[in-house]
């Protein structure tokens, strides 16, 4: 952006493309970890009680089932054999815990896995609908900032290429750059790819391409998709709260269903 600034005589106006690229890149980033923040603390502070429980308070109640000699049912006997072997094998349980955390991340971070967690991105409920409004909004917006600096369409294409994270997404832009050096039509190339870019995508690429205002209907779908984004976020927020409330109770419930049948079977014995 800064060499085609130069080169055109309007390096002042590149360089505010790129500041005004950087902060919506940054603050659609944002908005998404944020919606994220919430229920990642919820579900770690549920990991930590629920072994802590299974360490220190169904040792005691299994001790007292074991003296009466009660019958246990299978979700007790599920419990109680989880608690022993943290009990007994912390060693080997906490360093399993860590090998499966430094696993996933070391994973992530290979070709296979990479893939993994892309493919997965794409096909979650809830999730798989704002990564492709995501990939859309940077898609666009980045390919508009470039367009609109003077970039050519094949460098446009494999600068985006680049800013993009999910590999499937890096794949349809490889076909961008090899149809367009062909003379293709990039919407038609975004078009047979509408399992990852939204119909309305290639749509405004297209008119864009036969008006001749490509970057300004790039940029068009990069605004509707980062307002859409941002409302998603913010009604994902507001669902993940209830959905985390029922997940909490349904674990406490059956927590207390497989501690009290047998309580009560020691008191209907005595």
């Amino acid at each position: 952006m800064v060499k085609v600034g130069e080169e055109s005589g309007g390096l002042a106006d590149s360089l505010k493309g790129v500041a005004l690229q950087i902060e919506k890149t940054y603050q659609l980033t944002r908005k998404i970890k944020g919606a994220m923040i919430y229920p990642g603390i919820i579900f770690s502070v549920m990991i930590v009680i629920g072994i802590l429980m299974m360490i220190f308070v169904v040792p005691s109640l299994t001790a007292t089932f074991k003296e009466l000699n009660t019958p246990l049912p299978a979700s007790t006997q599920f419990i109680v054999a989880v608690s022993d072997f943290l009990r007994d094998h912390y060693l080997i349980s906490f360093s399993l815990i860590f090998a499966v955390i430094f696993g996933f991340i070391y994973g992530s971070k290979t070709p296979a896995g990479k893939k993994i967690l892309d493919y997965s991105a794409l096909h979650l409920p809830i999730i798989s609908g704002i990564t492709q409004e995501t990939n859309a909004a940077r898609t666009a917006r980045t390919m508009s900032s470039l367009l609109s600096a003077g970039v050519d369409v094949v460098l446009a294409a494999q600068i985006t290429k680049e800013v993009l994270q999910n590999s499937y997404y890096k794949t349809v832009l490889d076909e961008v750059i090899k149809y367009v050096q062909k003379g293709d039509s990039i919407a038609t190339i975004f078009a047979a790819h509408s399992d990852l870019y939204p119909p309305f995508v290639s749509e405004m690429i297209s008119v864009g391409e036969e008006t001749g205002k490509l970057s300004e209907m790039l940029l068009g779908v990069a605004v509707f998709y980062e307002d859409e984004v941002e409302q998603k976020t913010k009604d994902m927020s507001t669902v993940i709260e209830p959905v985390l409330m029922v997940f909490i109770g349904a674990a406490v419930g059956f927590f207390a269903f497989s501690m009290i049948t047998p309580t009560y079977s020691v008191l209907n014995n005595i």
